[in-house]
């Protein structure tokens, strides 16, 4: 599962491909606070069985320069891919899904505070050192609003 830490085998392959994974989600870094906002408003972290899992974020094409950004920073292997599918609000929503697999992110982010599953009563600011005007950004970008339920 995703609560075991990587093995030491994945961190030398890291270090073997040139995978600097150092700084990774440094939230007192304004480009990770802000993606890590986004991610806890609009990302999906699902744990499968075994090592498996994955996360996901969906928005508007429109919008897909903001998960190649995310791809950008993010020194694990991911993929942006496009559909389009008919939804409640339209026949034919065109969206960009960004999927990254790597258990040492996967770990990484739900260590920080991004739970699996369904997260709407879980997802708090997270705890130490954060750039919070960025990570705050990044909530309400996603989601559009800010607030909170009974």
């Amino acid at each position: 599962m995703a609560d075991r830490e990587p093995s030491a085998h994945r961190r030398t392959l890291n270090d073997a491909l040139g995978v600097d994974t150092t700084g990774f989600m440094d939230l007192e870094d304004p480009s990770y606070a802000y993606m890590f906002g986004f991610l806890q408003a609009d990302g999906h972290l699902e744990q499968g069985v075994g090592q498996k899992g994955k996360l996901s974020v969906e928005i508007n094409v429109r919008d897909i320069e903001i998960l190649r950004r995310f791809q950008q920073l993010t020194p694990y292997k991911s993929s942006i891919s496009e559909r389009i599918r008919s939804t409640n609000f339209a026949k034919a929503h065109h969206s960009a899904t960004w999927t990254v697999c790597a258990l040492e992110a996967r770990t990484v982010l739900n260590a920080r505070g991004l739970p699996y599953g369904r997260k709407s009563k879980d997802v708090a600011p997270p705890h130490g050192q954060f750039s919070h005007r960025d990570y705050l950004r990044g909530v309400i970008d996603a989601d559009g609003s800010v607030g909170y339920t009974s």
